[in-house]
């Protein structure tokens, strides 16, 4: 696996950014066809938009399942907390496809 010259970190060989420190990682005197990068973009914002589906989801169903799994069995009612912790922890990797596709987009306009 290909590693990134800024910061050493590991990344993808078909990536334009690095994931870690989010700088580009395509050779200056290579250009990327415009349509390569806008699929990349559509592709980062399907995913954002999955995860911020997945996170409303998750924190919905956490709250009301915890809330009525906790009247009935307070140690079932964890249950409610670990989905809404997940719902959050789903918004984070929303927002990091999002910040993907805002790079990718920055690139486009190069």
């Amino acid at each position: 696996m290909p590693c990134c010259k800024y910061c050493g970190g590991k990344i993808d060989k078909d990536v334009v950014f690095c994931p870690k420190c989010g700088k580009s990682v395509v050779v200056k005197g290579t250009r990327l066809r415009k349509s390569q990068v806008q699929e990349k973009v559509d592709e980062a914002k399907h995913r954002a938009n999955m995860y911020v589906i997945l996170a409303i989801m998750l924190v919905t169903v956490g709250i009301m399942g915890g809330g009525i799994l906790c009247v009935s069995v307070s140690s079932v009612g964890l249950f409610g907390i670990v989905l809404v912790c997940l719902g959050i922890g789903s918004t984070a990797w929303a927002d990091r496809y999002e910040r993907k596709a805002q790079n990718l987009k920055k690139q486009l306009n190069r």
